[in-house]
């Protein structure tokens, strides 16, 4: 059997249009990875500044106003000391 140039040729187109699919199927999928990713870090922002919109409600100063105000706190509260026997048994 001798192999003319054609078929070589022929053998070598048809094995780099299967490597071209290949690396275009590979394309797609990175694609669709990449898409996925992207989506997630989305979530992840936008669940970051929810994250950060508490945080800065909790750290208000109104809000812990408010806090200090239903809780009766005071700006001269006196300390309860375990000497106290009422305190120390826990009546």
């Amino acid at each position: 059997m001798k192999f003319s140039l054609n078929s070589f040729v022929l053998g070598l187109i048809v094995t780099l249009v299967a490597i071209n699919i290949a690396i275009f199927i590979k394309g797609i999928r990175l694609s669709d990875e990449i898409h996925y990713y992207e989506k997630e870090l989305s979530a992840l922002r936008q669940q970051n500044v929810e994250y950060e919109q508490k945080i800065y409600k909790m750290e208000s100063y109104t809000l812990t106003a408010s806090l200090a105000a239903e809780l009766d706190y005071g700006k001269y509260n006196d300390p309860i000391y375990n000497e106290i026997p009422q305190y120390a048994l826990n009546q």
